[in-house]
């Protein structure tokens, strides 16, 4: 048998080198392809992420101080600004567990209930905000490791 010679080597390597090439590049544009895809899509639902967590962030204030704050003053803050929540811009940007949250909440406080309930009900109302946080952002570091 006759070994091919060398000029045939060198061909049959420079065509499986341009292969190779050729491939690495479709992957690096198909990579580069999504990564500029998820920037987009994170650019695009930042403003909704940034007014999720500052409502969020309102209504476990409100929530909270109408479960420890003892002036009336105070209270009836809180009471207003939890209810124009309730009623409107919360529900631009909450999922089911936060409505479901609040409704629990705002049904206690119209039957007048205070002290522990309303408290436990405003440490659930926190935990479904940061639960849905941690969905909306996807960190998953930011869910109730006790669960």
């Amino acid at each position: 048998m006759q070994t091919p010679p060398l000029e045939s080597w060198i061909k049959m390597l420079t065509l499986a080198g341009a292969a190779v090439a050729f491939v690495w590049g479709g992957y690096q544009f198909v990579s580069n392809q999504r990564s500029q895809a998820e920037t987009r899509r994170i650019e695009a639902t930042r403003p909704f992420l940034d007014r999720q967590l500052k409502l969020y962030t309102e209504a476990t204030q409100a929530a909270a101080t109408l479960a420890t704050a003892s002036s009336k003053d105070d209270i009836a803050l809180a009471r207003q600004r939890f209810w124009s929540l309730y009623w409107g811009e919360l529900a631009l940007v909450e999922d089911k567990h936060v409505e479901a949250a609040m409704v629990q909440l705002g049904r206690a406080l119209e039957q007048g209930k205070l002290g522990i309930e309303v408290q436990a009900l405003s440490l659930n109302l926190a935990h479904a905000c940061r639960d849905s946080l941690a969905e909306s952002w996807g960190v998953q570091q930011w869910r109730n490791p006790h669960q």
